[in-house]
Protein backbone atom coordinates (compact mmCIF):
# COMPACT_ATOMS: atom_id res chain seq x y z
CA UNK A 1 0.00 0.00 0.00
CA UNK A 2 1.56 3.17 -1.32
CA UNK A 3 1.73 6.04 1.55
CA UNK A 4 -0.28 9.38 1.00
CA UNK A 5 1.33 11.80 -0.98
CA UNK A 6 1.29 15.35 -2.42
CA UNK A 7 0.45 14.66 -5.63
CA UNK A 8 0.13 17.65 -8.48
CA UNK A 9 -1.60 17.43 -12.15
CA UNK A 10 -1.30 20.16 -15.22
CA UNK A 11 -2.89 19.76 -17.93
CA UNK A 12 -4.75 22.28 -19.89
CA UNK A 13 -7.36 19.62 -20.97
CA UNK A 14 -10.03 20.27 -18.00
CA UNK A 15 -11.75 16.85 -18.43
CA UNK A 16 -8.52 15.20 -18.10
CA UNK A 17 -7.66 17.26 -15.11
CA UNK A 18 -10.56 16.46 -13.52
CA UNK A 19 -10.47 12.77 -13.89
CA UNK A 20 -6.88 13.15 -12.43
CA UNK A 21 -7.99 14.94 -9.61
CA UNK A 22 -10.54 12.37 -8.97
CA UNK A 23 -8.68 9.24 -9.47
CA UNK A 24 -5.52 10.72 -7.48
CA UNK A 25 -7.74 11.41 -4.10
CA UNK A 26 -9.26 8.68 -4.54
CA UNK A 27 -5.87 6.75 -3.81
CA UNK A 28 -5.70 8.93 -0.59
CA UNK A 29 -3.26 11.38 -2.21
CA UNK A 30 -3.27 15.33 -1.33
CA UNK A 31 -4.22 16.64 -5.06
CA UNK A 32 -3.59 20.11 -6.60
CA UNK A 33 -4.62 20.83 -9.79
CA UNK A 34 -2.88 23.78 -12.65
CA UNK A 35 -4.02 24.25 -16.23
CA UNK A 36 -0.60 25.85 -17.05
CA UNK A 37 2.78 25.20 -16.34
CA UNK A 38 3.41 29.02 -15.43
CA UNK A 39 0.55 27.83 -12.85
CA UNK A 40 2.01 24.75 -11.72
CA UNK A 41 5.38 26.50 -10.80
CA UNK A 42 3.33 29.17 -8.66
CA UNK A 43 1.98 26.00 -6.23
CA UNK A 44 5.04 24.36 -6.19
CA UNK A 45 6.35 27.64 -4.74
CA UNK A 46 3.99 27.33 -1.77
CA UNK A 47 4.45 23.78 -1.21
CA UNK A 48 7.00 20.86 -2.98
CA UNK A 49 5.03 17.95 -4.56
CA UNK A 50 6.23 14.55 -4.08
CA UNK A 51 4.94 14.07 -7.90
CA UNK A 52 4.17 16.30 -10.63
CA UNK A 53 1.55 14.92 -13.82
CA UNK A 54 2.00 16.89 -16.19
CA UNK A 55 0.85 16.60 -20.05
CA UNK A 56 3.55 17.66 -22.69
CA UNK A 57 1.62 19.56 -25.05
CA UNK A 58 0.43 22.62 -23.27
CA UNK A 59 0.37 26.11 -24.71
CA UNK A 60 3.25 29.32 -23.07
CA UNK A 61 5.07 26.74 -20.60
CA UNK A 62 5.02 23.67 -22.08
CA UNK A 63 5.64 19.94 -20.56
CA UNK A 64 9.66 19.34 -21.32
CA UNK A 65 10.52 23.23 -20.04
CA UNK A 66 8.14 22.57 -16.63
CA UNK A 67 10.20 18.89 -16.13
CA UNK A 68 13.39 21.35 -16.10
CA UNK A 69 12.65 23.42 -13.94
CA UNK A 70 10.97 20.76 -11.49
CA UNK A 71 14.44 19.18 -11.62
CA UNK A 72 16.33 22.92 -10.53
CA UNK A 73 14.11 23.75 -8.08
CA UNK A 74 13.03 20.90 -6.58
CA UNK A 75 15.23 17.55 -7.62
CA UNK A 76 13.42 15.55 -5.25
CA UNK A 77 10.27 15.73 -6.52
CA UNK A 78 9.47 13.33 -9.41
CA UNK A 79 7.68 14.10 -12.91
CA UNK A 80 5.30 11.78 -15.19
CA UNK A 81 4.60 13.18 -18.50
CA UNK A 82 1.18 12.86 -20.74
CA UNK A 83 1.50 13.28 -24.06
CA UNK A 84 -1.72 12.94 -26.54
CA UNK A 85 0.49 12.34 -29.32
CA UNK A 86 2.23 9.14 -28.64
CA UNK A 87 5.97 10.54 -29.93
CA UNK A 88 8.45 8.37 -29.18
CA UNK A 89 11.13 11.12 -29.70
CA UNK A 90 9.14 13.35 -27.37
CA UNK A 91 9.37 10.84 -24.70
CA UNK A 92 12.53 9.60 -24.82
CA UNK A 93 13.69 13.68 -24.46
CA UNK A 94 11.53 13.57 -21.39
CA UNK A 95 13.44 10.59 -19.18
CA UNK A 96 17.12 11.76 -21.02
CA UNK A 97 15.60 15.13 -19.08
CA UNK A 98 14.47 13.37 -15.77
CA UNK A 99 11.55 12.17 -15.89
CA UNK A 100 10.57 9.22 -14.26
CA UNK A 101 8.06 7.96 -17.16
CA UNK A 102 5.73 9.07 -19.49
CA UNK A 103 2.11 7.83 -20.70
CA UNK A 104 0.31 8.37 -23.88
CA UNK A 105 -3.36 9.39 -24.33
CA UNK A 106 -5.56 8.05 -23.99
CA UNK A 107 -4.26 6.44 -20.92
CA UNK A 108 -6.31 3.43 -19.02
CA UNK A 109 -6.90 4.48 -15.32
CA UNK A 110 -5.06 1.09 -13.84
CA UNK A 111 -2.80 2.12 -16.08
CA UNK A 112 -1.93 5.12 -14.88
CA UNK A 113 -2.69 4.25 -10.91
CA UNK A 114 -0.18 1.62 -11.55
CA UNK A 115 2.65 3.96 -12.61
CA UNK A 116 2.07 6.55 -9.83
CA UNK A 117 2.69 4.13 -7.29
CA UNK A 118 5.47 2.60 -8.84
CA UNK A 119 7.03 6.47 -8.62
CA UNK A 120 6.14 6.90 -5.39
CA UNK A 121 7.95 3.32 -3.83
CA UNK A 122 10.67 4.37 -6.12
CA UNK A 123 11.05 7.86 -4.23
CA UNK A 124 10.12 6.06 -0.74
CA UNK A 125 13.12 3.58 -1.52
CA UNK A 126 15.31 6.19 -2.52
CA UNK A 127 14.43 8.34 0.57
CA UNK A 128 15.19 5.65 2.65
CA UNK A 129 18.72 4.67 0.96
CA UNK A 130 19.67 8.17 1.78
CA UNK A 131 18.66 8.34 5.14
CA UNK A 132 20.95 5.22 5.70
CA UNK A 133 23.87 6.89 4.05
CA UNK A 134 23.28 9.94 6.14
CA UNK A 135 23.32 7.09 9.52
CA UNK A 136 26.58 5.86 7.76
CA UNK A 137 28.37 8.67 7.16
CA UNK A 138 27.12 9.97 10.79
CA UNK A 139 27.94 7.21 12.20
CA UNK A 140 31.52 7.05 10.23
CA UNK A 141 32.38 10.74 11.31
CA UNK A 142 31.45 9.52 15.19
CA UNK A 143 33.75 7.01 14.77
CA UNK A 144 36.56 9.34 12.80
CA UNK A 145 36.11 11.82 15.95
CA UNK A 146 38.01 9.59 18.20
CA UNK A 147 40.81 9.68 16.80
CA UNK A 148 41.82 12.94 18.52
CA UNK A 149 45.43 14.67 19.92
CA UNK A 150 47.70 17.22 19.53
CA UNK A 151 50.56 15.11 20.44
CA UNK A 152 53.39 15.09 17.52
CA UNK A 153 52.64 11.24 17.51
CA UNK A 154 49.21 11.28 16.96
CA UNK A 155 50.36 14.09 14.27
CA UNK A 156 52.35 11.62 12.70
CA UNK A 157 49.34 9.12 12.45
CA UNK A 158 46.84 11.56 11.10
CA UNK A 159 49.57 12.50 7.83
CA UNK A 160 50.15 8.94 7.06
CA UNK A 161 46.65 8.35 6.93
CA UNK A 162 46.14 11.69 4.68
CA UNK A 163 49.24 10.09 2.63
CA UNK A 164 48.04 6.42 2.36
CA UNK A 165 43.67 6.57 2.31
CA UNK A 166 43.63 7.82 -1.84
CA UNK A 167 46.43 4.83 -2.62
CA UNK A 168 45.44 0.85 -2.86
CA UNK A 169 48.20 0.48 -0.45
CA UNK A 170 47.76 -2.41 2.25
CA UNK A 171 48.51 -1.03 5.54
CA UNK A 172 49.25 -2.75 9.02
CA UNK A 173 48.55 -0.92 11.77
CA UNK A 174 49.96 -2.03 14.65
CA UNK A 175 49.26 -0.60 18.55
CA UNK A 176 48.35 -2.16 22.09
CA UNK A 177 44.72 -2.71 22.77
CA UNK A 178 42.92 0.24 22.69
CA UNK A 179 44.34 2.53 21.16
CA UNK A 180 42.17 2.83 18.22
CA UNK A 181 43.42 1.04 15.52
CA UNK A 182 40.00 -0.11 14.11
CA UNK A 183 39.23 3.68 13.99
CA UNK A 184 42.24 4.69 11.94
CA UNK A 185 41.03 1.86 9.36
CA UNK A 186 37.71 3.46 9.31
CA UNK A 187 39.81 6.85 8.66
CA UNK A 188 41.69 5.41 6.02
CA UNK A 189 38.67 3.90 4.29
CA UNK A 190 36.58 7.12 5.16
CA UNK A 191 39.27 9.20 3.02
CA UNK A 192 39.58 7.00 0.10
CA UNK A 193 38.19 6.39 -3.17
CA UNK A 194 36.55 3.27 -1.91
CA UNK A 195 34.85 5.05 0.83
CA UNK A 196 30.84 4.51 -1.00
CA UNK A 197 31.56 0.92 -0.76
CA UNK A 198 31.73 -1.57 1.49
CA UNK A 199 33.96 -1.85 4.77
CA UNK A 200 33.79 -5.23 6.26
CA UNK A 201 35.70 -5.48 9.66
CA UNK A 202 36.75 -8.93 10.78
CA UNK A 203 38.28 -9.81 14.40
CA UNK A 204 40.80 -12.81 13.94
CA UNK A 205 40.85 -13.81 16.89
CA UNK A 206 37.90 -14.61 17.86
CA UNK A 207 37.31 -17.39 15.91
CA UNK A 208 38.28 -21.18 15.38
CA UNK A 209 40.06 -21.41 11.90
CA UNK A 210 37.40 -23.19 10.75
CA UNK A 211 34.79 -20.39 10.89
CA UNK A 212 37.45 -17.95 10.56
CA UNK A 213 37.68 -19.37 7.10
CA UNK A 214 34.11 -20.06 6.33
CA UNK A 215 33.36 -16.32 7.06
CA UNK A 216 36.53 -14.83 5.10
CA UNK A 217 36.02 -17.41 2.09
CA UNK A 218 32.59 -18.32 2.43
CA UNK A 219 31.43 -21.66 1.72
CA UNK A 220 29.46 -24.01 -1.14
CA UNK A 221 26.40 -25.56 -0.26
CA UNK A 222 26.98 -29.04 1.51
CA UNK A 223 30.55 -27.85 1.78
CA UNK A 224 30.43 -29.12 5.94
CA UNK A 225 27.89 -30.27 8.38
CA UNK A 226 25.24 -27.27 8.57
CA UNK A 227 26.19 -25.38 4.94
CA UNK A 228 22.61 -25.88 3.89
CA UNK A 229 23.51 -22.85 1.32
CA UNK A 230 25.90 -20.99 -1.01
CA UNK A 231 26.99 -18.30 1.79
CA UNK A 232 29.40 -15.18 0.25
CA UNK A 233 32.51 -14.83 2.58
CA UNK A 234 33.09 -11.73 3.96
CA UNK A 235 36.01 -10.59 1.73
CA UNK A 236 33.65 -11.00 -1.25
CA UNK A 237 31.40 -8.80 0.25
CA UNK A 238 33.64 -6.48 0.30
CA UNK A 239 34.34 -6.57 -3.31
CA UNK A 240 35.30 -2.86 -4.33
CA UNK A 241 35.92 -1.94 -0.94
CA UNK A 242 37.90 -2.36 2.28
CA UNK A 243 37.99 -5.73 4.20
CA UNK A 244 39.89 -4.89 7.88
CA UNK A 245 41.89 -8.06 9.58
CA UNK A 246 41.40 -7.18 13.16
CA UNK A 247 44.44 -9.46 15.27
CA UNK A 248 45.67 -10.68 12.03
CA UNK A 249 48.43 -12.37 14.00
CA UNK A 250 46.22 -15.01 15.21
CA UNK A 251 45.55 -16.71 12.12
CA UNK A 252 46.74 -20.09 11.63
CA UNK A 253 49.34 -21.00 8.70
CA UNK A 254 46.73 -22.57 6.44
CA UNK A 255 44.93 -19.38 6.82
CA UNK A 256 47.80 -17.20 6.11
CA UNK A 257 48.63 -18.80 3.02
CA UNK A 258 45.36 -18.75 1.64
CA UNK A 259 45.26 -15.22 2.55
CA UNK A 260 48.64 -14.23 0.53
CA UNK A 261 46.77 -15.76 -2.34
CA UNK A 262 43.96 -13.33 -2.20
CA UNK A 263 46.58 -10.58 -1.84
CA UNK A 264 48.64 -12.28 -4.97
CA UNK A 265 46.08 -13.14 -6.55
CA UNK A 266 43.03 -10.77 -6.08
CA UNK A 267 40.93 -13.82 -5.98
CA UNK A 268 39.16 -16.19 -3.54
CA UNK A 269 38.25 -19.75 -3.33
CA UNK A 270 35.24 -20.89 -0.89
CA UNK A 271 35.30 -23.26 1.24
CA UNK A 272 33.93 -27.11 -0.95
CA UNK A 273 34.48 -25.03 -4.10
CA UNK A 274 36.60 -25.41 -7.15
CA UNK A 275 35.77 -22.39 -8.77
CA UNK A 276 38.02 -19.08 -8.49
CA UNK A 277 36.09 -15.93 -7.55
CA UNK A 278 38.25 -12.52 -8.77
CA UNK A 279 37.92 -10.16 -5.63
CA UNK A 280 38.61 -5.98 -5.96
CA UNK A 281 39.26 -5.35 -2.39
CA UNK A 282 41.81 -3.09 -0.26
CA UNK A 283 42.77 -5.30 2.96
CA UNK A 284 44.30 -3.41 5.82
CA UNK A 285 45.49 -5.45 8.90
CA UNK A 286 46.02 -5.01 12.70
CA UNK A 287 47.68 -6.34 15.29
CA UNK A 288 49.14 -5.95 19.10
CA UNK A 289 51.79 -8.03 18.52
CA UNK A 290 55.32 -7.89 17.17
CA UNK A 291 55.00 -9.63 13.54
CA UNK A 292 58.65 -8.87 12.86
CA UNK A 293 59.02 -10.94 15.95
CA UNK A 294 56.84 -13.72 15.36
CA UNK A 295 58.51 -13.63 11.45
CA UNK A 296 61.93 -14.17 13.60
CA UNK A 297 60.07 -17.52 15.28
CA UNK A 298 58.53 -19.30 12.05
CA UNK A 299 55.32 -17.81 13.59
CA UNK A 300 53.87 -15.90 10.75
CA UNK A 301 54.70 -15.89 6.97
CA UNK A 302 57.79 -13.80 5.75
CA UNK A 303 55.93 -13.38 2.52
CA UNK A 304 52.75 -12.66 4.06
CA UNK A 305 54.06 -9.95 6.34
CA UNK A 306 55.76 -7.87 3.42
CA UNK A 307 52.42 -8.06 1.66
CA UNK A 308 50.68 -6.76 4.12
CA UNK A 309 53.52 -4.45 5.73
CA UNK A 310 53.50 -1.80 2.51
CA UNK A 311 52.68 1.33 4.99
CA UNK A 312 52.79 0.90 8.43
CA UNK A 313 51.11 2.69 10.78
CA UNK A 314 52.27 2.73 14.64
CA UNK A 315 49.66 3.97 17.04
CA UNK A 316 51.03 5.31 20.57
CA UNK A 317 50.37 4.00 23.76
CA UNK A 318 48.19 7.01 25.56
CA UNK A 319 50.64 6.73 28.52
CA UNK A 320 53.40 8.07 26.04
CA UNK A 321 51.12 10.81 25.01
CA UNK A 322 49.50 12.71 28.34
CA UNK A 323 48.77 15.96 26.45
CA UNK A 324 46.36 14.38 24.99
CA UNK A 325 44.63 13.06 27.98
CA UNK A 326 42.28 16.17 28.66
CA UNK A 327 41.23 16.40 24.63
CA UNK A 328 39.78 12.76 24.97
CA UNK A 329 38.45 12.93 28.64
CA UNK A 330 36.29 16.15 27.29
CA UNK A 331 35.41 14.54 24.14
CA UNK A 332 33.76 11.63 26.03
CA UNK A 333 31.90 13.80 28.11
CA UNK A 334 30.16 15.75 25.67
CA UNK A 335 29.21 12.55 24.04
CA UNK A 336 28.06 10.65 27.25
CA UNK A 337 27.56 14.21 29.34
CA UNK A 338 23.94 14.36 28.83
CA UNK A 339 22.01 11.12 30.54
CA UNK A 340 18.68 12.20 30.17
CA UNK A 341 17.74 12.35 33.65
CA UNK A 342 21.29 15.04 34.53
CA UNK A 343 24.13 16.60 32.13
CA UNK A 344 27.25 16.75 33.19
CA UNK A 345 29.29 19.37 31.87
CA UNK A 346 32.55 19.75 33.25
CA UNK A 347 35.26 17.82 34.92
CA UNK A 348 37.16 19.38 38.00
CA UNK A 349 40.75 20.29 38.04
CA UNK A 350 41.91 17.90 40.61
CA UNK A 351 39.95 14.54 38.88
CA UNK A 352 41.80 16.03 35.47
CA UNK A 353 44.76 15.85 37.33
CA UNK A 354 44.18 12.16 38.35
CA UNK A 355 43.07 11.36 34.66
CA UNK A 356 46.50 12.67 33.25
CA UNK A 357 49.02 11.10 35.52
CA UNK A 358 47.15 7.46 34.95
CA UNK A 359 49.42 5.17 32.98
CA UNK A 360 46.26 3.97 30.96
CA UNK A 361 46.99 0.20 30.34
CA UNK A 362 43.41 0.03 28.49
CA UNK A 363 44.50 3.04 26.70
CA UNK A 364 42.04 5.65 24.78
CA UNK A 365 39.06 2.53 25.32
CA UNK A 366 39.71 2.39 29.22
CA UNK A 367 40.04 6.12 29.30
CA UNK A 368 36.66 6.41 27.43
CA UNK A 369 34.90 3.85 29.69
CA UNK A 370 35.94 5.37 32.92
CA UNK A 371 34.81 9.08 31.73
CA UNK A 372 31.12 7.18 31.00
CA UNK A 373 30.97 5.54 34.35
CA UNK A 374 32.08 8.56 36.02
CA UNK A 375 29.00 10.50 34.44
CA UNK A 376 26.39 7.95 36.01
CA UNK A 377 28.01 8.00 39.08
CA UNK A 378 28.20 11.34 39.74
CA UNK A 379 25.33 13.04 41.02
CA UNK A 380 26.39 16.41 39.96
CA UNK A 381 27.08 18.88 36.95
CA UNK A 382 30.77 18.01 37.21
CA UNK A 383 33.01 14.91 37.84
CA UNK A 384 34.60 14.90 40.74
CA UNK A 385 37.72 13.11 42.06
CA UNK A 386 35.56 10.50 43.71
CA UNK A 387 33.68 9.55 40.95
CA UNK A 388 36.75 8.10 39.35
CA UNK A 389 37.82 4.28 40.05
CA UNK A 390 40.03 4.06 43.61
CA UNK A 391 42.65 3.08 41.22
CA UNK A 392 42.67 6.54 39.55
CA UNK A 393 41.77 7.96 42.68
CA UNK A 394 45.01 6.66 44.74
CA UNK A 395 47.16 5.27 42.06
CA UNK A 396 50.76 3.38 43.19
CA UNK A 397 53.19 5.92 44.38
CA UNK A 398 56.51 6.01 43.15
CA UNK A 399 59.49 4.96 44.73
CA UNK A 400 60.77 7.38 46.78
CA UNK A 401 57.42 9.62 46.21
CA UNK A 402 56.26 11.39 49.13
CA UNK A 403 52.93 10.58 50.75
CA UNK A 404 52.01 13.42 53.23
CA UNK A 405 49.45 14.72 51.31
CA UNK A 406 47.40 11.55 52.51
CA UNK A 407 47.38 12.34 55.81
CA UNK A 408 45.03 15.60 55.19
CA UNK A 409 41.62 16.00 57.50
CA UNK A 410 38.35 15.25 55.76
CA UNK A 411 37.59 18.93 56.48
CA UNK A 412 40.82 19.76 54.72
CA UNK A 413 40.26 18.34 51.60
CA UNK A 414 36.52 19.29 51.48
CA UNK A 415 37.84 22.75 52.05
CA UNK A 416 40.31 22.98 49.36
CA UNK A 417 37.87 20.97 46.71
CA UNK A 418 35.03 23.30 47.80
CA UNK A 419 37.42 26.40 46.91
CA UNK A 420 38.90 24.60 43.81
CA UNK A 421 35.58 24.54 42.40
CA UNK A 422 34.47 27.93 43.13
CA UNK A 423 37.23 28.92 41.24
CA UNK A 424 36.69 27.01 38.75
CA UNK A 425 33.81 29.05 37.95
CA UNK A 426 34.89 32.19 38.65
CA UNK A 427 33.37 32.82 42.25
CA UNK A 428 29.86 32.31 40.90
CA UNK A 429 28.52 30.57 44.00
CA UNK A 430 25.32 29.65 42.52
CA UNK A 431 26.81 27.86 39.73
CA UNK A 432 29.29 26.48 42.17
CA UNK A 433 26.51 25.02 44.45
CA UNK A 434 24.86 23.21 41.67
CA UNK A 435 28.41 21.83 40.27
CA UNK A 436 28.82 20.90 43.97
CA UNK A 437 25.30 19.64 44.40
CA UNK A 438 24.72 21.86 47.77
CA UNK A 439 22.70 24.04 48.29
CA UNK A 440 23.98 28.02 47.88
CA UNK A 441 22.92 28.37 51.25
CA UNK A 442 25.09 25.38 52.32
CA UNK A 443 27.91 27.07 50.40
CA UNK A 444 27.58 30.36 51.59
CA UNK A 445 27.78 28.88 55.33
CA UNK A 446 31.07 27.33 54.41
CA UNK A 447 32.80 30.33 52.85
CA UNK A 448 32.22 32.42 55.98
CA UNK A 449 34.01 29.74 57.86
CA UNK A 450 36.52 29.64 55.33
CA UNK A 451 36.82 33.46 55.53
CA UNK A 452 35.44 33.90 51.72
CA UNK A 453 32.20 35.13 51.19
Amino acid sequence: MTHPAKVLIVDDDRDTLELLRELMAKEGHQVRAASSGEAALALMSQEEPNLVISDIQMPGMDGLALLAETRKRHPETLVILLTAYGSLATAVEGIKAGAFDYLSKPFLVEEIRLLVRRALEHRRVLNENRALREQLQLHEQSQLDLILGKSAAMVGVYKLIARVAETDATVLIQGESGTGKELVARAIHAHSLRRGKPFVAVDCGTLAESLLESELFGHERGAFTGAVGLRRGLLEQAHQGTCFLDEIADISPTLQSKLLRVLQEREIRRVGGSASIEVDVRVLAATNKNLEQLVEQAKFREDLFYRLNVVSIKLPPLRDRPEDIPVLAQHFLQRYGDTGTKRVVSIAPEAMTLLSRSSWPGNVRELEHTIRRAVVLTPHSMVLPEDLPMAIQHPPSAPGESTGSACKTLEQLEREHILRVLDSHQGDQEAAAEALGIHRKTLLRKLRRYGRA
